[in-house]
């Protein structure tokens, strides 16, 4: 910084007069920088000066007479603090270290180290990783293109509703969006046309749907909203707004789009009582309208009682087909992208439908946790993978590296039989435990802490590594992965599709390669589609990468001969 630039405003936590002399000294010294310093002496100013919002880095003592600067960090004030929290202490100490960063602070230094460059290069690096960490979190929350709340976020809210409606007997309802022929536009005009009408499309439901409704981005042309409003005449009156204001063409470019809506709305309670079944029949009333000639509104307690059975007929034959091993696997390959080595397969469970075809991954998994046989459904995969594994090594194929990544639900992190079939498959199937990784989506982070890192101390034990997925998706943070015994973390694959030209996009995936490389884990990167993006992830350090510019999900016949050295994927 050079003079004559805004002041960093410091809060200094300290009872020592003496102390407080010699930090405002040093603060003082520094060149180039002005320091606005507030004081505070215990932890009750602390938490009032913390609260009025008025300060850029707070330094806090982390002995404050009887109290301790934890106590600080652990309060709601400081929860709430916009600005990074860097802890002093007179005693260096590991455990004390480890629970401030556990609470939140940022760093954690010895006073009788600190020098004038010391701690002006602390206040300025903690100022900039909290702005970046922010950063990465709105990243993490919001959708890209449209600047809406993302899947993820809609479906936590809702699942905080669910949780205050029970208390309070609230009702709400969840609205589902899909845009009419929306597909045509991209494909004839491009995906950067796409996305503009995208983007607008989001001002015209937040315009309509107003402030007071949550609303949300779920993927290509999709939208819900969540309103706190239950009455049918007020929420169809909005919602006829909504359609009025989409059959009017929008202008892109040189473009005139005529672009309308079709639109389905499920009520709480009595429409569903959790937050899938209540996404799902709105999907469904959605689906409804669009066959009853689309531009149009359904709610879910009006359509057809085929269409609603529909979810429970499918989940019947996703049943029948696990029971009948109709379900495969595919492996997609890892790559160490600076030698272009096989270091990793990652199975994944595919459905073949006789009639419908090929049903999407996330669709079938949803049914089997809806229809209450995940556990079945994950010990298949997990004990399927793992034979494949080791009959690929038994013939040599296989380096003693190489890895096989499994993908975990959340809903088996409490389970206890996921630690049984982990312990039997490397007792009785001597599945070497160093070479599997359990892969827990970011959603897990957000679970019961307690459960969860019980149920990751008992896989370290094993030996069997763990791995993050989805980073970026949700909004795992430095905090919610300190501390945890955590191995892998993997860029989601929307994180990567903007990184060649978008200075977003680059910055989360920039941010999720730091968040690894400080906390000593691996990162690899999914969904890797292009040179440019390979060329991203190596300029960035890195050191792992999968996607189909490598390799697709491919079938057991061809990674044995992928591993046999006849193909080579690379480029």
């Amino acid at each position: 910084m050079n003079q004559g630039t805004e002041p960093i405003r410091v809060l200094l936590v300290e009872d020592s007069a003496e102390d407080r002399e010699r930090l405002a000294n040093l603060l003082a010294s520094a060149q180039g920088v002005r320091y606005v310093l507030t004081f505070a002496h215990d932890h009750v100013q602390a938490e009032r000066e913390l609260a009025r919002a008025a300060h850029d880095i707070c330094l806090l003592d982390y002995q404050l007479g009887r109290r301790t600067g934890l106590e600080v960090l652990d309060g709601a004030a400081a929860r709430r603090f916009a600005g990074p929290i860097v802890v002093l202490t007179g005693n260096d100490n590991y455990e004390i270290d480890l629970a401030v960063m556990k609470a939140g602070a940022v760093d954690f230094l010895a006073k009788d180290a600190l020098t004038a460059v010391l701690i002006e290069r602390v206040i300025r690096y903690s100022i900039r990783q909290y702005a970046d960490q922010q950063q990465f979190i709105y990243l993490a929350e919001h959708d890209q293109v449209t600047g809406l709340f993302n899947r993820r976020v809609i479906q936590e809210r809702i699942a905080k509703k669910l949780a205050e409606a029970t208390e309070r007997q609230g009702a709400f309802t969840v609205i589902y969006f899909d845009l009419d022929g929306f597909k045509s536009i991209n494909d004839s005009l491009g995906h950067n046309i796409g996305d503009r009408a995208l983007a607008m499309a989001a001002e015209r439901l937040n315009d309509c749907c107003g402030s007071g409704v949550l609303l949300g981005r779920m993927g290509g042309d999709e939208f819900v909203a969540v309103a706190d409003e239950a009455d049918t005449v007020r929420i169809e009156a909005v919602l006829a707004d909504v359609l009025a204001r989409f059959r009017v063409p929008v202008a892109v470019r040189e473009h005139r789009l005529c672009v309308t809506i079709s639109i389905g709305a499920a009520r709480y309670p009595e429409d569903g009582a959790d937050a899938v079944t209540l996404l799902a029949h709105a999907d469904a009333a959605m689906y409804a309208a669009k066959r009853a000639g689309r531009d149009r509104f359904c709610w879910f307690a009006g359509i057809d009682q085929p269409d609603e059975a529909e979810p429970v007929a499918l989940g019947n034959e996703l049943r029948q087909a696990l029971e009948r091993e109709e379900l495969y696997l595919v492996y997609q390959p890892q790559f160490e992208l600076e030698t272009g080595r096989i270091v990793g397969l990652e199975a994944l469970a595919r459905w073949h439908h006789p009639c419908l075809g090929p049903i999407a991954p996330t669709r079938f998994v949803a049914l089997a946790q809806a229809r209450g046989f995940i556990d079945r459904f994950s010990d298949w995969v997990l004990s399927s993978a793992c034979c494949q594994y080791l009959a690929w090594r038994d013939y040599g194929l296989i380096d003693t590296d190489v890895v096989l990544a499994v993908n975990v639900s959340a809903e088996r992190v409490s389970s206890a039989g996921l630690l049984a079939s982990v312990r039997r498959l490397i007792d009785e199937r001597g599945m070497p435990p160093a070479c599997l990784e359990l892969e827990f989506s970011e959603a897990a982070l957000d679970l019961d802490n307690r459960v969860f890192d019980d149920l990751l101390a008992a896989l370290k034990n094993l030996g069997v590594r763990v791995v993050i997925d989805d980073v970026g998706r949700g909004r795992s943070t430095i905090r919610s992965l300190t501390g945890r015994a955590v191995d892998v973390l993997k860029i989601d694959l929307d994180c990567l599709r903007g990184v060649v030209d978008n200075p977003n996009d680059q910055a989360m995936a920039r941010a999720i390669i730091a968040l690894g490389a400080s906390l000593g884990m691996r990162v690899v990167a999914e969904g890797v589609e292009n040179d440019g993006q390979r060329r991203f992830l190596a300029d960035n350090h890195c050191g792992f990468a999968q996607g189909f510019y490598y390799a697709p999900g491919l079938s057991t016949p061809d990674v044995t001969e992928l591993l046999a050295g006849a193909t080579v994927p690379m480029r």
